[in-house]
């Protein structure tokens, strides 16, 4: 399967003119970010493995784009996170009952930090939590080589990126490979965590600015504004973000736009199977809004 390229969309949101790259088109279940990054593994030939495996939470978007690439490629696929509640245990919903019916094998470990790469052998893959690896620059470059195009054949004049970001992975790579500045907000951790999830990938620090909005955000937290925020876009726009990390980029984004010099292009990176869990859960604390 190859990744064709994206369209590059021009919109308008709040009388702002923004073009919106969609990568949430790129496969019905190989799309966004996760895809780019995980692009390496997809077209290359790798007789020897027989297994994939990696952790984090367990409404993950790589999770479940793993689960998809290990079904392709007919590999075993297990994956640790931290805990799973009894009522999703029992509700399988999102990206957990999507990678399940995929195969993974699920378990659980106290320990986030625990060395995944001592179940590395010849026939194991380890992919880091979020798919942050040096492999992820290949699909990413990629994405960088089609906005040069887009920007060129749509005649867009200073054009900048714009992005949320969870280790920040496709936020790097596309500085590294693109001759405009990119912007990026911390939606998992601090601007440090950032910061350090980047120095473990790039020695050099060509690292994207960081936009900043006055309110903290805590990461999976449930805000009546992200909820908002989302339904607008989709209103305005006729296009569906994610629930988890667009709608707290989107809001730094807008918050910081007026002080921000040309053209903004947004990334979309997909992540849609996860709002189906994000919905589930807004409707058990606020009742039926979707």
């Amino acid at each position: 399967m190859l990744l064709t390229p994206t369209p590059l969309e021009k919109h308008y949101f709040r009388d702002e003119l923004i073009f919106l790259k969609r990568d949430d088109l790129l496969h019905i279940d190989f799309s966004g970010n996760k895809a780019r990054k995980f692009e390496y593994f997809l077209l290359g030939n790798f007789p020897q493995i027989k297994r994939v495996v990696s952790y984090g939470s367990n409404q993950s978007n790589a999770m479940y784009s793993l689960s998809v690439l290990a079904k392709m490629k007919n590999w075993e696929f297990i994956y640790f996170c931290d805990h799973i509640p009894s009522f999703l245990r029992e509700n399988p919903v999102g990206n957990y009952k999507y990678a399940l019916k995929n195969g993974m094998k699920i378990t659980t470990s106290k320990d986030r930090g625990f060395d995944t790469n001592s179940l590395k052998d010849t026939q194991t893959l380890v992919i880091q939590e979020g798919g942050r690896q040096t492999e992820a620059e290949i699909g990413i470059k990629k994405l960088a080589f089609e906005l040069i195009i887009d920007i060129k054949t749509k005649n867009i004049k200073n054009p900048y990126i714009f992005l949320p970001s969870g280790t920040g992975t496709t936020a790097l790579y596309l500085q590294k490979h693109l001759p405009f500045q990119v912007y990026t907000c911390s939606t998992v951790g601090s601007d440090e965590y950032l910061k350090e999830q980047w120095g473990m990938l790039d020695e050099e620090k060509n690292f994207p600015l960081i936009l900043n909005s006055e309110k903290k955000y805590h990461y999976g937290k449930l805000y009546p504004q992200a909820l908002s925020i989302y339904k607008e876009l989709k209103t305005d726009m006729g296009v569906e973000f994610d629930l988890l990390y667009d709608p707290i980029g989107w809001i730094k984004f807008l918050e910081n736009i007026d002080t921000i010099e040309g053209t903004p292009i947004y990334i979309h990176q997909g992540g849609l199977k996860g709002n189906e869990s994000m919905k589930a859960r807004y409707e058990r604390k606020y009742g039926k809004i979707f």
